[in-house]
């Protein structure tokens, strides 16, 4: 599907086209403007986090394979945070840096999905895919004009008083040049190997999906001209927008039809025979992406709210964690 490997260039095109276009508004516009375009990629990322609800609770294998992940954890966590400020305080800084990993770690499985698809071994290049993903991904990062953003995350700790963590981006960043010169090296050295071991499979048999390479292509390309030379803020947008826009289409993909009969099944609509009524694809998307943007809303209303962020922060971190197993390819589960 053209939502998963041409989501990021188009939000990359999408992002500086509004910012372009926001030059031609009026003076007392442009800046309002601009706000409410990040207002509402942020709510959209934000109710991305929520859409991993129908995978995790409503797929009956995967709420049984998982049931004392998907239940106990999340309550014990939620427990931990509204009674330790200091847990919510590292909690917060914990998302933001996994939110990383986990972004390079959607476009992995997708790759994969496209290899299984295919028909290739699940096993076969996981392990370089899994290195290729992820510094695609977190090298340009370490490289750009986004890195001090993202080590201000850091400064959360001055809470905490853990003054060692608050001021190290300003240590970091003083070693920027040749924090620059590695990251560009180590991305260079990982993608020639990635390049190397892609070449000795295709000569063993392998065929490259083409969805596939243009995935890699486009999130690679998006990344580098992201994350390496966009202001930080167009960057954040870009890769938050693609990232939630991928992850909508596959979980609709693949509990779209489920969550066509629970809307049936809710709402009590039975023709004759007893069978619940039929439900559109339009009315059950719209109905779960209403109520993922209700606590996108939220989210971005309560994020600055000391406790009473606590069962969002929870919520992003179990996204994230669930993620890692309710979506398997080496066991078919996609």
């Amino acid at each position: 599907m053209y939502a998963f490997w041409g989501s990021p260039i188009l939000a990359a095109a999408l992002l500086l086209a509004a910012a372009g276009l926001d030059t031609l508004l009026p003076v007392s516009l442009q800046e309002p403007a601009l706000v409410g375009v990040f207002v509402a990629i942020n709510v959209l990322t934000f109710a991305h986090l929520i859409a991993v609800v129908p995978r995790a609770y409503f797929n009956r294998d995967v709420f049984g394979a998982h049931f004392k992940r998907v239940t106990i954890v999340p309550g014990v966590l939620l427990a931990a945070l509204l009674v330790s400020p200091p847990l919510l305080v590292c909690a917060a800084a914990v998302a933001f840096f996994w939110d990383v990993h986990h972004s390079a770690m959607q476009t992995f499985g997708l790759s994969r999905i496209y290899d299984l698809k295919a028909g290739n071994d699940p096993h076969e290049l996981r392990r370089t895919d899994l290195r290729l993903n992820w510094v695609l991904y977190v090298g340009p990062i370490a490289a750009g004009a986004s890195l001090a953003a993202h080590l201000g995350q850091l400064g959360l700790f001055g809470q905490l008083h853990w003054s060692a963590l608050a001021t190290a981006p300003a240590v970091i960043l003083s070693h920027s040049l040749a924090l620059r010169v590695l990251a560009v090296g180590a991305w260079l050295s990982l993608v020639g190997w990635a390049v190397y071991d892609y070449r000795r499979a295709i000569r063993g048999g392998y065929r490259i999906p083409a969805p596939k390479l243009a995935l890699l292509v486009s999130t690679g390309l998006t990344s580098v001209l992201m994350w390496g030379f966009a202001p930080p803020l167009i960057a954040f947008a870009t890769a938050n927008l693609f990232h939630a826009v991928q992850y909508f289409a596959l979980v609709w993909l693949k509990e779209g039809g489920r969550m066509r009969q629970l809307v049936g099944a809710a709402g009590r609509r039975r023709g004759e025979g007893g069978e619940v009524a039929s439900v559109s694809s339009t009315t059950a998307f719209g109905l779960f992406f209403g109520l993922c943007l209700l606590f996108g809303g939220a989210y971005y209303l309560m994020r600055n709210e000391s406790l009473l962020v606590a069962p969002f922060i929870v919520c992003s971190l179990m996204h994230f964690w669930f993620d890692s197993f309710i979506w398997s390819v080496r066991k078919k589960q996609v």
